[in-house]
């Protein structure tokens, strides 16, 4: 009988432990359509998985429109850091594009968010005019931490260092967050903070044909992704194609947040040597870091 018990109990522990997994496959349209979806999952065929505990990812931004209809199948919770309410708008509809990179599920205009299973925390830092104020992202950053979040994607920059930002930053880390900014669209020049610290992942952009846009920054660059004629959704719901490294750290937040599911058990080494292992060289370390992010 107890052997019995001890079964029923190993067989509920593997259950509750099930990664389940969906498939994703891009054709030639599809890569003409979004080509930067083709250019991080390099295979024609993708397996997503979706863990019982979902990856969390916050976003930290303008906002994001989640009452779109293609996020009503997505888990999103929302924080207003400026305001310190539990509501977010984005009038700005940088957010939202951000958003879409990630989460949009699949369909004529974005084929497919690059990691549709994650649960979104929402934290709106910057105004309706893409301002951000150092408090109010040192806010975004500690309530992430509280809600006990895998990743916080920061698509913005600061061109001067700030002694309280690195300490929220440096917080994060410490709680084993994997935090993921962009490097700046700085015409070439050094990157911003706080993508510029020691142990944040910095993202710089490339275009179609994998060379480094003109306007992005190099230096401190770990990754490149793709940031030139991405399409994405914006906060009206309507298609629109940018550029930026902005967009670039989403594609890499979207692929950490894959790596995370497919592995629940990875701590930052891990996530960083599997970018390490499958990132694909394109040259010069101050122009593209390890190289162009890709799972697969």
């Amino acid at each position: 009988m107890k052997n019995v018990v001890f079964t029923l109990i190993l067989l509920i522990l593997l259950a509750s432990c099930t990664n389940n997994s969906s498939q994703i496959s891009f054709s030639k349209s599809d890569c003409e359509k979004n080509w930067a979806l083709c250019a991080v999952f390099p295979n024609e065929k993708v397996k997503l998985y979706s863990p019982k505990e979902p990856v969390k990812v916050a976003l930290l931004d303008s906002g994001v429109n989640s009452s779109l209809s293609f996020f009503k199948n997505s888990s999103i919770i929302s924080y207003d850091a400026i305001n310190n309410k539990p509501t977010t708008t984005d009038s700005l509809g940088h957010g939202t594009a951000i958003a879409s990179i990630l989460l949009a599920p699949a369909n004529k205009r974005t084929v497919h968010g690059v990691s549709p299973n994650v649960k979104l925390f929402d934290v709106k830092v910057l105004n309706d005019k893409g301002g951000g104020d150092i408090d109010d992202v040192i806010n975004g950053i500690d309530w992430s931490i509280k809600q006990d979040v895998d990743i916080i994607n920061l698509s913005f920059g600061f061109q001067k260092d700030d002694k309280k930002l690195k300490h929220a930053i440096d917080k994060a880390i410490e709680k084993n967050i994997i935090v993921i900014a962009s490097a700046g669209n700085t015409l070439g020049l050094s990157a911003d903070y706080p993508a510029k610290y020691q142990n944040v992942i910095s993202v710089s952009s490339v275009d179609k044909n994998l060379r480094r846009d003109k306007f992005a920054a190099k230096g401190k660059v770990d990754f490149v992704a793709p940031g030139v004629q991405i399409p994405v959704l914006t906060h009206s719901g309507k298609l629109e194609t940018v550029d930026g490294t902005s967009f670039a750290t989403a594609f890499v937040t979207g692929i950490v947040s894959n790596i995370l599911s497919k592995n629940p058990e990875y701590e930052r080494k891990d996530v960083l040597n599997y970018l390490k292992s499958t990132a694909k060289d394109l040259g010069r370390k101050e122009d593209y870091g390890y190289g162009l992010t890709q799972y697969d």
